[in-house]
């Protein structure tokens, strides 16, 4: 008799939870409101003059070209297939300081369409690692910054 959680076929690996919809749509919920809060008003939230947006189930706040480049860094690593070219462009933007277009906002909610389809493929073990992987480069990339 197989362990609850193993699959009937060649392998004998536990069968991994897939990430569902729900999960992938309030994992991308932050950055879709902050594109569509600009979007809809030209203007988003910002702490002594940069923009920022509220981080997913915390009530802290980061700044929008850091969560792209992150997020980038992070959709490179699961979907190397899908474009992340309108996240960059939105991140050298704000980082000059040069306002953002409708096309391309539009282009960066179209892409986070395309990533939550492909993130309910993954097992919610792989976008965890991925998720801690991503921190893991950042927080080695700020050490090195900072010596």
């Amino acid at each position: 008799m197989l362990p609850v959680g193993f699959r009937l076929n060649q392998s004998t690996q536990p069968a991994l939870k897939k990430l569902t919809r729900r999960q992938a749509q309030a994992w991308l919920f932050p950055m879709r409101q902050c594109f569509r809060q600009i979007l809809n008003t030209g203007e988003t939230d910002a702490i002594r003059g940069y923009a920022v947006t509220k981080l997913h189930a915390s009530d802290d706040y980061a700044s929008i070209d850091y969560c792209c480049a992150g997020f980038r860094g992070l959709m490179d690593r699961l979907c190397p297939h899908i474009d992340s070219g309108p996240l960059r462009r939105i991140e050298q933007r704000f980082a000059a300081g040069a306002p953002l277009t409708d096309g391309l906002l539009t282009d960066a909610l179209r892409m986070l369409r395309l990533v939550e389809d492909d993130l309910i493929r993954h097992s919610v073990a792989e976008v965890k690692d991925a998720v801690l992987t991503e921190q893991i480069l950042i927080e080695m990339d700020e050490i090195m910054a900072a010596a």
